[in-house]
């Protein structure tokens, strides 16, 4: 896949996980469609911002 193809796939997962959030029920294939989307989202350089993030939060509470 090239990085174009995979931030357009990793839009649409986000959009479905967003939808299933708000729906309150998570069901087998929708936790395999969030799960697909953070691993999609770790092939991206936009992954390394993520990993940024999430530790500058942890270190904020830790």
């Amino acid at each position: 896949m090239t990085q174009g193809q995979i931030y357009g796939l990793v839009t649409l997962l986000a959009i479905v996980v967003v939808m299933l959030v708000r729906s309150g029920e998570v069901r087998a294939w929708q936790a395999i469609c969030t799960a697909l989307m953070g691993f999609y989202l770790a092939l991206t350089p936009l992954g390394y911002m993520v990993t940024w993030i999430v530790n500058l939060i942890a270190k904020a509470f830790g």
